[in-house]
């Protein structure tokens, strides 16, 4: 399997609403994802303007999996791995990709919301990564971690 990484861009959306119903823990459904603002329609503009980066894994030019951070807060917003690809350093990959242009912006502290529950796969892959917890918790109960690049 070779894999190769790129700047997401507008054209790719499409894909990865489809990922993101399609992972193992957290899926929301192309419905779902509408209902908190997340449509072929409302990104674009996002991705276009810069507000939004994000990397793309793809295998045969196929999107696998991808992560967008929002370059005004400095917040990871998505990072999504097909089950089938999970455990093999994409989802790293593709966080460290775009938690270094954050940095590159100038943000000296990056966020996310991942779930509180140790059995989600998030809960430990983040930590393993650097990210620390803040014991501070969002409206749906995840819980903030916090990234420095050292």
């Amino acid at each position: 399997m070779y894999v190769r990484y790129r700047k997401a861009t507008k054209d790719d959306l499409n894909k990865c609403i489809e990922i993101r119903g399609l992972t193992n823990d957290n899926a929301f459904s192309k419905s779902e994802l509408a209902v908190i603002g997340v449509t072929e329609e409302s990104w674009p503009p996002l991705i276009e303007s810069g507000e939004f980066i994000g990397f793309v894994a793809l295998e045969a030019d196929v999107v696998i999996s991808f992560c967008f951070g929002d370059t005004n807060s400095g917040e990871i917003l998505v990072l999504a791995v097909l089950a089938e690809y999970e455990g093999q350093g994409i989802g790293k990959k593709l966080l460290s990709l775009t938690s270094k242009q954050l940095i590159l912006l100038g943000h000296s502290e990056l966020w996310l919301a991942a779930s509180a529950t140790a059995i989600v796969r998030a809960y430990g892959f983040y930590r393993h990564v650097g990210w620390q917890a803040t014991n501070t918790y969002d409206e749906n109960g995840d819980e903030i971690l916090k990234y420095r690049e050292i």
